[in-house]
């Protein structure tokens, strides 16, 4: 049986305000281990300030407080302990706080205590009150300000016995069954946690009571020193039991790959060790595993080293003021406080260098990248929560709260899973292929299949993976591999062929650990609704990338068009299109017609190798790819992680592993066999629509059926798939699969005999709710997703984010909510929907308040002066012209929509019909994803200034455009004959002539030279053809498929949209010059790309949007009496007055500009447009990095003006000069670690080093 140290901390620190101090006290805890930490004196006012504890290590914070100034108390909860809050109780005075939990399936009551100074025993009657109906192990940490036993916990003899508070303390530990732990473990010693700088003494008033059940609980308590306040924290050791002992996972200190000369050693190394060792043993695969055990021994030991020596620096100061402060208690003399104080100070500034380099490390990179896109911001806007933490687990009916017996339940319940349930034969196996037609891999691909693997692809594998991924058991992530690929790869190379030549990877290769995510809003007490990923080593996930890139070229030539998922160019909105057809043109179906959503069992999971590994010799894939893919399943081994425990390792027999990039690839392979037997089957009947039969509708293990007559389809469906299921492994969750009515004519009757969830609409298919009736999908699923978006905003309004970090926000994690219905769904938003998206984004913007850039403004690129805000509308339309490309492509790259399209508007073709004119032609206009396409084309032409109508591309038919007489013309024969457009009918730019035509597509028959002079007349001068200026036709005509939404809407005319002309009239005006436009691109364009710091960028983009609110301007909206300069009082403070003008504010610049001229020695114009506006023309001559050195230093003294902007107080050059050192710092590190350029970092070491030298 393990155990499992939970360690409890106690301290008074005495405040806790600055960063330096809160992150001395986290790291303090933290290096001694920290599970439970009771702070006492927090000193914070509210609890947004307590929850900037919550960083690091720190899980969970539990706080209470009235005041800034004084008392205060906080519990915190490491995330890695196994901890269930059941309640919280607390006083009115800061002073108590007590928490009821269960820690590691056992209940406790954890109580925090500050008590008064005086002789109060009403507070600890407030304990007991507390305490009175709460059950669990009581432990009760604090300041009790009351010593337990005058005798031996005062260094004085000033004994006072029989205070009133003690008699209550001491009636509380007899009433409840307390004891001082402490002075149990230690009963005749004396140590102390506070010293009286008063009375020169010291006490022992800190310590933990607890139950006297717990007792047998405790391995140690000890007291720390008396340093980092003037308290000493107190340590308590209790065990509980948990069946299991955690084990840490070992991984590779990224840091240590930025020490340039280690790395080089490292390498160097390696070299070494193979020459050395490659040779000595039959296998390279031993040498490899050793290898591997080799650098995590070179790795730890650096990283230790370094540990190592940090910490036996404060151990040996800790040990030292321990004995000076036994000889201080026993006899005070000055030489002894002297020394002890000389010791703190130098314990002080070790905690300080720490605190400040881990600060200056996060000051740095919220610098870089501040509010940008990114991980920052991300952490910002998720909540931060204990997610890794599994409290409580099912097992047999009966929840199991601690870790040992929770990562027991998932080992047994994965052990299971994994382990083969069907010893199909070959027989069965030739017996089922046998029924269906499986196509083949060409002869080419066969052979690049097979192709000897070089080392090469090995590299190339190791580039295309990304970084900042969990590594697998070994602990080295693909940095490791990245850093150190010229000496592995030749190594890794032959390591991967001798595997294949043995049909067995290194024992290392096969090992994986389980991580578990949750599954949202599903029972998280059932094992079942956790989602497995597997931490593979990254070694053997090279082999599965080079695998996987080889498949990932022919699997679009085998897997049918139905299969969307994970199959190179097809996209999971093509299979939605398709399906919005159907469900519109059988909505009126005479015959009944049901849509059939099917809930897969842990797909990927249990699939069964013996099927697969058939599967892979059915489509024709050779020996040697096939025995690859056979060596990377042998013998693999998993282990299931959670709460810190890690499970011993068991075998798998089945499964492709999730967090494999081959896997998913594997599972369509798996899947399609089946896929293939649906469709072949006639007795499951489909839909029809483009000339074929639609049944199926997947995305790897989402599937989705179509089929009319159910009563008869449906037995027959349930036989393939009970026949499949007992060969592959495949289960379907039949109780959880839905059936939704498609046609009006499909009853609940109709499947009554059949183990479906009925539901009129809402069926879920990719993430969307589906609807019989179309018209309604958009708007249903829009108006769930904005009550959802907008509960967002209202939570991270309260994140006190700028502008431009709101702006960022929407691109992050609304716009791609937004942009995947509309991705999905090829129709409009309806206008109701975008009112009131529009109206919530402004709010969240601008507070509610009114716009200070108009939104027009902040949907412009970044080059063109916006901020790239997402335009949803936009995008929509976006989306819809990427769609519309696939009318142009060729056939084989036809998507199955594409085929639908074509039979709706058959004889003309989808993209004909758009330039119709409605009711005329003879396809369906009325269907409401044709009417998008055709809105979306009228209203880009529209937007292009072009006419839709008279473009080459625009259809002859039914053009309102082209008239003989007053109606449009419609000649069947011609369309026959395949004049379909405007295009066919010229040459170039000329209309071809009569012979020219009828040789072209064979005309015949009387009447037609008439009809061709009516035609001529009537486009002469109506039609221009040069086609170079229609960036339509140049768009569609792109040769690629991928990110075509994203191109549109950057080339889309809205994206031109001039909306910053009156700016730069505005500051033309200001600053006396003509900016011609040109210049004035260039510095929207330049705006904040000269400027490293993140909230540097968006001053700059502020102040050419001049955002700040000036004197004269609350002067005209009447907040303000006069328009007066705040600081000079005299002249109307305009925007240019107030940051340029002034003469106050003038004379800063003049400084600032001598400052750095100094320092670049040449001559730097007092230019307003240089200093506001960053144009880089008025310097021609700097360098680049020279450049950003005075545009970082121009934008510092901007941004020390507005910081100041209404107060009366001037800014100075030292104000400026200890900003630049502090940014001049930032930029040095930023220079070395992340441009790696010497030359960056040397600059503003120069830079920084004339600033230091200034008078």
């Amino acid at each position: 049986m393990g155990n499992m140290d939970i360690n409890l901390v106690s301290w008074n620190i005495n405040g806790c305000s600055t960063p330096i101090k809160r992150k001395k006290v986290l790291s303090y805890l933290k290096s001694h281990g920290t599970d439970v930490a009771f702070i006492q004196e927090t000193h914070f006012g509210k609890d947004k300030e307590a929850l900037k504890m919550r960083r690091d290590w720190v899980g969970k914070v539990f706080h209470n407080s009235v005041s800034s100034k004084s008392r205060g108390v906080m519990t915190l909860i490491n995330k890695k302990l196994n901890f269930v809050f059941l309640k919280q109780l607390q006083d009115d005075d800061g002073r108590l706080l007590c928490i009821q939990a269960l820690i590691n399936g056992i209940k406790v009551v954890l109580v925090n205590v500050y008590a008064p100074n005086g002789d109060e025993p009403d507070f600890i009657y407030k304990i007991s009150k507390m305490l009175s109906n709460l059950e669990g192990h009581i432990l009760i940490g604090g300041d009790f300000n009351q010593v337990p036993d005058d005798f031996l916990d005062k260094s004085t003899n000033n004994v006072k016995f029989n205070t009133r508070k003690g008699l209550a303390l001491n009636s509380l530990k007899e009433e409840i069954g307390l004891v001082d732990i402490w002075r149990l473990v230690h009963p005749s010693e004396r140590e102390y946690t506070f010293y009286s700088h008063s009375h020169k003494s010291y006490s022992r008033i800190d310590y933990f009571l607890i139950s006297n059940s717990s007792t047998e609980l405790v391995t140690n308590c000890e007291i720390g020193v008396i340093a980092l306040t003037d308290h000493a924290p107190v340590e308590l050791h209790i065990q509980f039991q948990m069946g299991k002992i955690k084990r840490g996972r070992w991984r590779l200190n990224l840091g240590i790959l930025r020490d340039e000369q280690f790395v080089a050693s490292l390498k160097e190394e390696i070299k070494c060790f193979l020459d050395i060792n490659i040779g000595s043993t039959d296998r390279l695969a031993t040498v490899w595993d050793a290898l591997k055990a080799f650098m995590r021994g070179k790795c730890l030991g650096y990283s230790s080293k370094k540990a190592r020596e940090s910490r036996e620096k404060i151990k040996i100061l800790e040990n030292q003021i321990k004995e000076w402060e036994k000889q201080l208690a026993q006899n005070y003399n000055e030489s002894t406080f002297k020394e002890i104080c000389k010791l703190k100070f130098n314990l002080h500034e070790t905690y300080n260098k720490k605190a400040e380099y881990a600060l200056f490390r996060l000051k740095t990179n919220f610098y870089e990248k501040g509010e940008k896109t990114g991980k920052l911001l991300a952490r910002q806007l998720k909540q931060l929560d204990n997610q890794n933490v599994i409290t409580a687990i099912k097992k047999n009916d009966r929840l199991v709260t601690s870790s040992g017996e929770i990562n027991t339940v998932f080992e047994q319940f994965y052990q299971k899973l994994y382990t083969s349930e069907t010893a199909a034969s070959t027989e069965q196996l030739d017996a089922f292929y046998n029924k269906v037609t499986i196509p083949q891999i060409s002869r080419e691909g066969k052979d690049a299949m097979d192709s000897i693997l070089t080392e090469a692809e090995v590299r190339k594998a190791i580039s295309k993976m990304k970084t900042g991924k969990s590594p697998g058991i070994d602990g080295f992530p693909v940095e490791y591999y990245q850093t150190f690929t010229e000496v592995l790869c030749p190594f890794l190379t032959k390591v991967l062929q001798e595997a294949y030549d043995f049909g067995t990877l290194p024992e290392s290769f096969n090992q994986a650990i389980i991580s578990l995510i949750p599954k949202g809003d599903k029972d998280l007490t059932d094992p079942a609704n956790y989602r497995p990923i597997s931490l593979i080593n990254v070694d053997c996930k090279i082999l599965s990338k080079i695998l996987a890139m080889r498949l990932e070229k022919e699997l679009p030539k085998i897997i049918h068009k139905d299969q969307v998922g994970f199959v190179k160019n097809r996209l999971s909105a093509d299979n939605m299109r398709r399906l919005l057809h159907l469900l519109w043109m059988n909505k009126h179906s005479s015959n009944p017609v049901v849509a059939i959503s099917l809930d897969a069992q842990k797909a990927f999971d249990r699939v069964e190798w013996n099927f697969l590994f058939t599967a892979l010799t059915k489509f024709g894939f050779g020996d040697n790819f096939c025995r690859w893919i056979k060596t990377l399943y042998s013998r693999p081994k998993a282990a299931v992680f959670t709460n810190g425990v890690l499970s011993p390792f068991f075998d798998i027999s089945r499964s492709t592993r999730q967090g494999c990039s081959l896997s998913p690839l594997l599972f369509t392979i798996f899947l399609e066999p089946l896929a293939i037997q649906i469709r072949e089957d006639p007795r499951i009947k489909g839909v029809y629509g483009g000339d074929r039969d639609h049944k199926l509708f997947l995305y790897a293990d989402d599937i989705l059926i179509l089929s009319q007559d159910p009563a008869n389809s449906i037995p027959t469906l349930l036989e393939v798939m009970n026949e499949y299921s007992k060969l592959s492994g495949y289960k379907i969750n039949w109780h959880k699969s839905e059936a939704m009515p498609v046609s009006q004519t499909c009853t609940p009757s109709l499947l009554s005999g059949f183990n479906f969830r009925w539901v009129d609409k809402g069926m879920k298919y990719l993430g969307i709710e589906l609807n019989p009736s179309i018209l309604d999908i958009m708007a249903d699923n829009m108006e769930k997703l904005l009550t959802k978006i907008k509960t967002n905003l209202d939570k991270w309004s309260k994140l006190n984010l700028t502008l431009w970090g709101k702006v960022n926000t929407i691109k992050m994690a609304v716009a791609p909510l937004i942009n995947y219905y509309t991705g999905m769904l090829p129709m409009s938003i309806p206008k109701q929907i975008l009112l009131r998206y529009n109206k919530m984004i402004k709010e969240f913007l601008w507070n509610g308040g009114k716009p200070r850039i108009s939104m027009d403004r902040l949907c412009q690129p970044k080059k063109d002066g916006g901020l790239a805000l997402p335009n949803i509308e936009h995008y929509s339309i976006s989306f819809e012209m990427s769609r519309l490309t696939k009318h142009w492509v060729g056939r084989e790259l036809d998507a199955d929509w594409v085929l639908v399209e074509r039979g709706i508007t058959f004889p003309f073709t989808p993209m004909e019909i758009l330039v119709q004119k409605p009711g005329e032609q003879r396809g369906r206009t009325n269907n409401p994803i044709l009417e998008f396409s055709k809105m979306v084309w009228l209203e880009v032409h529209k937007k292009c200034k072009l006419s839709p109508h008279l473009q080459k591309y625009a259809s002859l038919w039914h053009n309102p455009k082209i008239k003989i007489g007053k109606r449009s013309i419609y000649w069947a024969q011609w369309l026959q004959k395949g004049i379909r457009t405007i295009g066919d009918v010229f040459q170039g730019d000329i209309f071809m002539s009569y012979d020219d035509i009828k040789m072209k597509y064979n005309l015949e028959g009387h009447g037609n030279f008439w009809r061709y002079l009516q035609l001529r007349d009537c486009l002469k001068g109506k039609v221009g053809l040069s086609q170079d200026g229609n960036p339509i036709e140049n768009f569609l005509r792109l040769p690629t498929l991928l990110g075509k939404a994203s191109k549109w809407y950057k080339i889309c005319p809205w994206a031109k949209k001039n909306t910053s002309k009156g700016l730069k009239t505005i500051w033309e005006r200001d600053l006396r010059c003509i900016i011609d436009d040109d210049s004035w691109q260039t510095i929207l364009s330049d705006n904040g790309i000269y400027i490293r710091e993140a909230r540097g960028k968006f001053i700059q983009y502020k102040i050419l949007n001049r955002y700040y609110y000036t004197p004269s301007r609350l002067h005209v909206i009447g907040i303000s009496e006069n328009d007066l300069c705040w600081k000079c009082h005299k002249e109307r403070g305009t925007f240019i007055h107030a940051i340029w003008e002034c003469p106050l504010i003038s004379r800063l610049w003049s400084k600032v500009l001598e400052c750095i001229q100094g320092w670049i020695a040449c001559e730097l114009p007092k230019s307003a447009r240089l200093c506001l506006l960053g144009d880089r023309k008025e310097v021609p001559l700097l360098s680049k990095t020279t450049f950003r050195v005075l545009n970082t230093g121009l934008v510092t003294c901007a941004r020390l003006i507005l910081k100041l902007w209404k107060e009366p107080q001037i800014p100075t050059l030292k104000m400026w000069r200890e900003k630049m050192i502090e940014n001049s710092a930032c930029e040095k590190m930023l220079g070395r670690v992340s441009c790696k350029n010497i030359y960056v970092a040397e600059k503003w070491d120069s830079f920084c080093l004339y600033l230091s030298m200034m008078p």
